[in-house]
C-alpha cells in the first residue's frame, strides 16, 4: 500500500445512478467488452467469466478525465498453450490489448475506455470492483477513505511499459507513435494531478515509468529518430565505410580471409552486437551470430549475411538459412546501411582490389 487519502463523496454521476451503473451505459460497456473478447478469443478460445468496471471510476477518486477500466475476465489456465508457455500467452494478450486500444480509442464524455484481459487467478487489489455482467458490486468502495495499492499502480503502468518496450528504431511511423504515447501519458498525469494530487494512481504510475527508465528510453528513441530524419546523407565516399566494405569484399572473394581480430575491429567500427538472437535483439543494427543457423521469422526487412568462410547470402523475411561457417555477420539491407552495402557490392561486382 502506498498511501491513503479522502476524496469525493459520490461516485461519478456520469456513470452511476447512486451506486448502480446506468442501464444504457451498462449495455454499451457489455457490447464493447464483447467486441474486445471477440478480438481476443478466436485464437485462445476460452469462455469469458465476467466483465468488470474497476479503477477510479469504480471508486471515489475519479476525475472528469479518469480512464474507464473495463476488465474482461478469463481463466488463463484454460488457454491450451498456457501450460507449455505461460509467458507467451501473457505476451499475446498484452499485445492484443495494445493493438485494440491503439486502433479503437474509445471514449465516453472525454474519458478513455481502456480494455484489459484479466486472469481470474490473479488477486485484484482494487477497493472498488463492479460486475457489469451481473450488474452488482463485487467489492464495494468506501467513500471516506481510498487506499492506493501497489497492484493498482502496476496495472496502470504495465500497458505503457509494454508499448514502450515494443518500440524499435525500425518501427513504422515511429515518431507519430511516440507522440501519441507521450500525449496519452501527459493527459493521464495532468488530469490526475489537477484533481487528486500527487498521490493519484496515474501520477504514481507515471513516476514508476520514470524510475524504471521507460520515459528516458521514449525520449531517446524520439531524439534518435528525429536526428535520423534530419540527417543530410553524404553522396560522396565515406573512408571508413570504404575500408570496411573493402575488407569484407576481399574476404568474400577469398583474397584475404578475415581472422578473429579482423572481425573484432569491423564489429567495433560498425557497433555490431554479438548475440545469438541477432535482429530480434538488435533490430536494424549489425550483429554477429555465434552459429550458422539463422531464422528470419518476424524480421521485417532483408539482411545480408557473411560467414567466417566468406560465404554470403541475402536473407529474406520469414525464411530460414544455414551457412557453412561457424558464425555469421549480419548487415541489415535498410537505408541506414545503404552506403556500405552499395560500396561492398561495387567491390565484389567490379572485382576491385581494395588493397591496391
Amino acid at each position: 500500500m502506498i498511501v491513503e487519502y479522502t476524496t469525493q463523496s459520490t461516485l461519478n454521476p456520469k456513470l452511476w445512478d447512486d451506486d448502480h451503473l446506468k442501464p444504457k451505459l451498462r449495455e454499451k460497456f457489455l457490447k464493447i467488452a464483447k467486441s474486445f473478447a471477440d478480438f481476443l478469443l478466436p485464437i485462445i478460445d476460452v469462455e469469458v467469466q465476467d466483465v468488470t468496471l474497476t479503477g477510479s471510476n469504480a471508486n471515489y477518486n475519479y476525475t472528469d478525465k479518469s480512464d474507464i477500466d473495463l476488465h474482461v475476465l478469463i481463466n488463463y489456465k484454460d488457454i491450451k498453450a498456457y501450460d507449455a508457455n505461460s509467458a507467451l500467452v501473457r505476451e499475446y494478450l498484452m499485445a492484443k490489448k495494445s493493438i485494440w486500444n491503439n486502433n479503437y480509442p474509445l471514449t465516453f464524455n472525454g474519458m478513455q475506455i481502456e480494455l484489459y484481459a484479466q486472469d481470474t487467478n490473479e488477486p485484484h487489489a482494487s477497493t472498488g470492483v463492479y460486475s457489469i455482467m451481473k450488474d452488482k458490486w463485487i467489492h464495494i468502495p468506501n467513500p471516506q477513505q481510498i487506499s492506493v495499492e501497489d497492484d493498482a499502480i502496476d496495472k496502470k503502468a504495465e500497458p505503457y511499459e509494454y508499448e514502450i518496450d515494443k518500440l524499435k528504431s525500425n518501427t513504422p511511423d515511429l515518431l507519430s507513435r511516440i507522440h501519441r504515447l507521450k500525449s496519452r501519458l501527459k493527459t493521464m498525469r495532468q488530469n490526475a494531478l489537477a484533481v487528486e494530487g500527487e498521490f493519484s494512481v496515474e501520477n504514481l504510475a507515471f513516476k514508476k515509468l520514470r524510475n524504471s527508465g521507460h520515459l528516458a528510453r521514449l525520449n531517446q528513441l524520439a531524439k534518435s529518430e528525429t536526428m535520423s530524419q534530419l540527417q543530410v546523407e553524404s553522396h560522396g565516399n565515406n573512408p571508413l565505410n570504404n575500408k570496411i566494405a573493402g575488407e569484407l569484399a576481399l574476404h568474400i572473394r577469398g583474397d584475404k580471409k578475415l581472422n578473429k581480430n579482423d572481425w573484432h575491429i569491423i564489429s567495433k567500427q560498425l557497433d555490431a552486437k554479438k548475440d545469438p538472437q541477432g535482429q530480434w535483439s538488435y533490430p536494424n543494427q549489425c550483429t554477429m551470430i555465434p552459429g550458422n543457423d539463422i531464422t528470419m521469422k518476424n524480421v521485417g526487412y532483408p539482411v545480408l549475411g557473411i560467414d567466417d568462410t566468406g560465404y554470403k547470402q541475402v536473407m529474406h523475411p520469414e525464411q530460414n538459412y544455414t551457412y557453412p561457417g561457424s558464425q555469421v555477420f549480419e548487415i541489415p539491407m535498410t537505408s541506414k546501411w545503404q552506403s556500405i552495402l552499395t560500396q561492398l557490392n561495387n567491390y565484389i561486382k567490379n572485382g576491385l582490389d581494395y588493397e591496391k
